[in-house]
């Protein structure tokens, strides 16, 4: 009998033991999430094919809230049309020094601007990097 109650005890605690032991579920990037500096360039693309809705749809919480689609429609392409077309873009620096928060800027070449500064700053949002705001200098 004792060696039966030692048994079931050991039954009980050792299927227990599993559970409590796993750590809680994390949010975690995988292989198919795209670094900072992917998601940046995927943003980048409509912008600059001048398609600002897409490109205000693909963005954050942040950049939302900050300006009407309408609006960014209207500010990109006072900024962006009289640079012309880019034609190359490197990446400059990235800067992952601040909590979710990603600073990705880029050396760019225009066609009517050789020597520009694009800076594409993101959000850990929802699982993936979401673009928070964007300047060109």
């Amino acid at each position: 009998m004792f060696i039966h109650s030692i048994f079931a005890v050991l039954l009980v605690f050792g299927a227990a033991a599993p559970a409590l032991a796993q750590p809680a579920k994390k949010t975690t990037i995988t292989v198919s999430t795209p670094t900072p500096d992917d998601r940046a360039r995927q943003w980048l693309v409509p912008v600059d094919d001048k398609n600002y809705t897409q490109s205000w749809n693909e963005a954050g919480k942040a950049f939302k809230g900050r300006q009407k689609e309408d609006a960014w429609a209207a500010s990109a392409d006072v900024r962006r049309v009289p640079l012309g077309a880019v034609a190359s873009r490197s990446l400059k620096s990235i800067d992952l020094d601040r909590n979710n928060i990603a600073v990705i800027r880029y050396d760019t070449v225009f066609a009517h601007k050789a020597a520009a500064v694009e800076t594409v700053t993101l959000a850990w949002e929802n699982g993936g990097w979401t673009v928070t705001d964007y300047s060109v200098e």
